[in-house]
């Protein structure tokens, strides 16, 4: 038999067979080998891992525009590390941060404290609307220093980013989104496909009633809003107006607890939940009941697993183990499961200083 195969004349339906199956970063790549392999790509509709990755970002290296990825249930299988590079992301990439994810787009906060929308396989980008768009009663002023002021107060970019809760939807098909984002417990703000400014979500008065804001999901249209009380707003977001929905979570379930760190998300039934934990121990998760007057002790998932960077669960599917819980927090990415309330380090980021910190995301691309 000849050694000499053309790949690049492979047959449509075998090649179909074969893109089908690789990850997404190999998957990305193969789009680029020929004008064939391209064609065949066009007719897979989209692709999607449907376990966790781990995006790592670059520290602040100038014209440096390039970041990783790590497939966690590869390394979980082979206990090895196998890291792929994603690049010509902007040179000034390494110095914004990432605030928020959805599929393969991630939410940038830049040095100017401005926000954008990347995606990192295709380097599709939207530019959103300026801060200091706002016409209602929150006013952002920029300033040269690359800080800014609002309503009179000032914010530095650093603090804003330790400070900011943030959610970001895109369609893939169509390219609409929808970003949240809250600077502290005081200030949330939105955008949308069409919107040429940010608009006020009030957090201290009308009937949204949310009493500040320190954890948002979204999910399903539904904007899910966990207030300084530790209870729950829930805002209907599939209108261009977000709407209050009167069927809140008014119940406290820690309020005679020591005020850890508390987040919240949403399970693919739309079931709530709460969670408190330390950096590396789960020392409580919540579920509310089906009629939102209680909350009650969670001893499991359910077949699914909790990505709490992303605010909600999926399915336990592909190796991923059931009652398992992802979770990162600046330089450290932690994964473990309900039934040990313990999370194991996936990865220390701090081991190598070209590198700042690390996100779980489940990567994702729809072929146009």
């Amino acid at each position: 038999m000849s050694n000499n195969v053309n790949w690049s004349e492979l047959h449509a339906d075998v090649l179909q067979l074969i893109l089908e199956r690789l990850n997404i970063v190999t998957y990305v790549g193969a789009r680029t080998v020929c004008k064939n392999w391209y064609a065949v790509c066009k007719r897979i509709t989209s692709v999607q891992d449907k376990s966790p990755w781990l995006i790592i970002f670059p520290a602040g290296r100038p014209k440096c525009g390039s970041c990783l990825v790590l497939d966690f249930h590869t390394f979980r299988l082979t206990g090895k590390y196998k890291f792929y590079r994603l690049h010509n992301l902007g040179n000034d990439f390494s110095s914004h941060r990432c605030i928020a994810t959805c599929g393969g787009w991630l939410l940038m906060f830049d040095l100017r404290s401005s926000l954008y929308v990347v995606n990192v396989f295709t380097r599709e980008r939207i530019d959103l609307p300026p801060l200091e768009s706002d016409p209602g009663r929150l006013r952002v002023e920029r300033r040269p220093d690359t800080n800014f002021i609002i309503n009179k107060s000032s914010v530095t970019t650093r603090n804003a980013i330790n400070k900011t809760n943030a959610v970001l939807w895109v369609d893939e098909r169509t390219k609409r989104y929808i970003v949240v984002w809250s600077i502290g417990l005081w200030y949330m703000m939105y955008t949308r496909s069409g919107f040429d400014s940010w608009r006020e979500i009030p957090t201290r008065e009308g009937p949204e009633n949310l009493h500040g804001c320190q954890g948002i999901a979204y999910k399903d249209n539904k904007l899910y809003v966990l207030s300084r009380q530790n209870q729950i707003r829930i805002l209907d977001f599939s209108q261009e107006l977000p709407l209050a929905l009167p069927n809140n979570v008014e119940e406290n379930p820690f309020t005679n607890e020591k005020p850890w760190r508390v987040k919240i998300g949403v399970t693919a039934s739309e079931n709530v939940l709460m969670v408190k934990n330390r950096l590396n121990k789960i020392l409580k998760i919540l579920k509310m009941d089906s009629g939102r007057t209680s909350w009650d002790t969670v001893e499991s998932l359910e077949g699914e697993a909790w990505i709490m960077d992303l605010g909600v669960t999926i399915p336990a599917v592909n190796g991923i183990n059931p009652n398992s819980i992802y979770y990162s927090k600046d330089k450290y990415a932690y994964w473990g499961e309900v039934s040990t309330q313990e999370l194991k380090k996936a990865l220390d980021v701090d081991l190598n200083r070209n590198f700042s910190y690390a996100r779980w995301f489940i990567p994702s691309l729809r072929e146009l």
